[in-house]
């Protein structure tokens, strides 16, 4: 365990472990198949990443984020470690390349999907591997009641066939007691070792609040932060929204989402990590990996699917230990778009033979054919073709990929992006020479207003729709532009590539997969009524509730979340002098009265009142005749 410690101070800098950690890593040196439950930011990476470093070979990383892979590799590079991952599109003879590297040439990591294992070439090269450990990420997804169910990832237990003395070790932050019985098993773990850290953030206050004015509750929050935030919204379009309105306010902000290219999602996250930018808009694509100790506030402004992703969305604030909220606000239009988007519009076995059939004929795949052949996929125009609810489709299609009978790219649900970069003056002079350029550029600026200030999505078959041109003739005009100088794209052509994993079968394809339809969906259910349950119940302290939820039943009230301060007034020494330093905060700006300052907190307001009678009594601050307080 020396060596560890040295290795940890030599690569990390750091000189002692987080709580946990060097037990595990014990526990993997003894050759001891191992689980870490470890809460987000509890420092999962370094769990397999020190041991691995300790031994002799190379560790498997299997892991089913592509970002996440590129965010640890690039990390593991910048500390002089040699890791190297298998994505998706890469040639054959690059992929063996990367595989004699691997074999070769004294690399610590290789990190792969785990589509990548059902590959042969694959499993004969990690055949002759020195292989040290088989760390799995994201563990819970090989457990058909976890939270992101990958059915590729029972394809794992091949590397325990190919080399059945390495140790596993799995990696989770979020497993019900449920979903961790069916991960040991599914992995066929012997006898492992369990280590399972308290899911307790003893500095993180859990906050929900009923508004009909989300955005202006979230204003108050954010005007007086000192330090980085994070609000969450469910669709891209909401992203833009909520940050140029946060932007209109005063508050620094910038989106995320997951149609922006590489090259905007490092410059955005770099703005928001380096403190130029304060607030990060995004959807759930953000966060994996984001590991950013200085984000005081974490915000959803819609109710989140379940209680495992906002578990672990909140869960990034706080990391440094300082005191941080997790604000949860909704409505009541809000309960109804969560059942209507997660539970009405699941897709029942029946809905799944439908679209699997029609899906088929669209592109022509005759029976019993069709496997392992790769499509250019329209979901807009396969919608329009069939006359199909989309939101029932796009749900359908998610289903038939994680259940394995298609594989969707990455692109799916993506659109083409596009920013102006000259001026509009600029703009329309150019459209003067070029008659179809004017006619489908001049739309798009009556579409999208926005598009000259920043990035913008657009919708091809929209444009086409609206000038009567072909999509073909919209995309080379785009291009003439572009070689002009006038717009900056990503462009997107088909909303996805599409394979068919299995021969064409029909009823018969999707009857083999029908319970686990079925279960899928009461899953969902579950956990939709879970997260109505949490919303709703006002008498248990919110963090006991959230940590009830994984399996610990021992845990003791918060003291600091909207249930404890409002069922109790009595806040300790240490919660009252964090009170009484907002309050000094907010009066540096302005004169303001009691009402207007609980407005802008999240504490009770009859705790706001006794901490402004505590500085008022130590001469800190002073009333006017208005009423208003101000510094001493």
């Amino acid at each position: 365990m020396t060596n560890v410690h040295n290795i940890l101070t030599k690569y990390w800098g750091y000189t002692s472990f987080k709580p946990m950690q060097e037990e595990v890593i014990a526990s993997v040196l003894d050759g001891k198949d191992t689980v870490a439950l470890l809460p987000t930011g509890g420092g999962k990476s370094l769990c397999f990443q020190v041991p691995a470093l300790a031994m002799e070979g190379i560790c498997i990383v299997v892991s089913p984020l592509v970002a996440l892979m590129g965010d640890q590799i690039n990390s593991l590079k910048e500390r002089g470690i040699k890791a190297l991952k298998l994505t998706g599109g890469i040639s054959f003879d690059e992929l063996n390349t990367l595989l004699d590297n691997a074999l070769y040439g004294n690399y610590k990591f290789l990190y792969l999907s785990p589509e990548r294992l059902q590959q042969e070439i694959v499993q004969n090269y990690i055949k002759q591997m020195n292989v040290n450990l088989i760390a799995v990420d994201e563990a819970h997804c090989i457990s058909q009641w976890g939270n992101d169910f990958r059915p590729a990832y029972k394809n794992i237990t091949v590397l325990r066939e190919i080399h059945p003395l390495v140790p596993i070790i799995a990696l989770t932050a979020t497993a019900t007691p449920e979903v961790l019985e069916d991960t040991i098993s599914e992995l066929r773990m012997e006898l492992p070792v369990i280590f399972k850290n308290s899911f307790v953030r003893e500095n993180l206050s859990y906050q929900v609040y009923k508004e009909n004015d989300k955005l202006y509750r979230a204003e108050q929050l954010l005007k007086n932060n000192s330090g980085s935030a994070i609000v969450y919204v469910r669709n891209r379009k909401g992203t833009i929204e909520i940050s140029d309105q946060l932007n209109s306010l005063g508050i620094s902000a910038t989106f995320y989402h997951g149609g922006i290219s590489a090259k905007e999602k490092a410059q955005r996250l770099e703005s928001w990590r380096s403190g130029r930018v304060s607030t990060m808009v995004a959807t759930n694509a953000f966060g994996m990996g984001i590991d950013h100790p200085n984000v005081r506030f974490v915000i959803h402004l819609q109710i989140p699917e379940s209680l495992e992703s906002y578990f672990q969305e909140a869960g990034r604030a706080g990391r440094d230990g300082e005191y941080s909220s997790a604000v949860l606000l909704y409505n009541d239009s809000d309960k109804m778009q969560v059942i209507k988007q997660f539970v009405e519009s699941l897709p029942t076995t029946s809905d799944l033979k439908k679209i699997y059939r029609i899906l088929n004929n669209y592109f022509q795949i005759p029976y019993g054919e069709g496997e392992f052949t790769k499509h250019n996929f329209s979901f807009s125009e396969f919608c329009k073709t069939y006359s199909l609810n989309t939101l029932l489709a796009y749900n359908a299609l998610n289903n038939l990929d994680r259940l394995g009978v298609i594989q969707l790219s990455q692109e799916f649900g993506r659109k083409s992006i596009v920013e102006f970069l000259v001026s509009s003056e600029e703009v329309l002079n150019y459209f003067e020479k070029d008659v179809t350029a004017s006619v489908i550029g001049k739309t798009i600026l009556r579409i999208y207003g926005g598009i000259f200030e920043m990035p913008t999505a657009i919708n091809l078959d929209f444009i086409a729709s609206k000038t009567g041109q072909t999509i073909e003739t919209i995309i080379s005009v785009l291009k003439k532009l572009e070689r002009d100088g006038l717009v900056e794209m990503m462009l997107q052509i088909t909303d996805a590539t599409l394979t068919f994993l299995v021969p064409r079968e029909d009823e018969k394809t999707i009857n083999v997969i029908s319970r686990d339809v079925e279960a899928l969906n009461r899953k969902k259910t579950a956990q939709v009524n879970s997260v109505l349950q949490y919303i709703e119940n006002k008498k248990t302290c919110r963090s006991v509730q959230l940590v009830s939820y994984f399996g610990e039943t021992t845990a003791s009230k918060c003291g600091i979340c909207s249930v404890c301060k409002t069922s109790s007034s009595n806040l300790s020494s240490k919660e009252m002098k964090h009170l009484a330093k907002q309050i000094l905060a907010l009066l540096e700006g302005e004169d303001l009265n009691s009402r207007e300052i609980s407005e802008k907190l999240t504490f009770a307001e009859t705790d706001v009142l006794k901490a402004i009678h505590l500085l008022m009594d130590a001469e800190k601050i002073k009333s006017n005749p208005k009423k208003q307080y101000y510094l001493n």
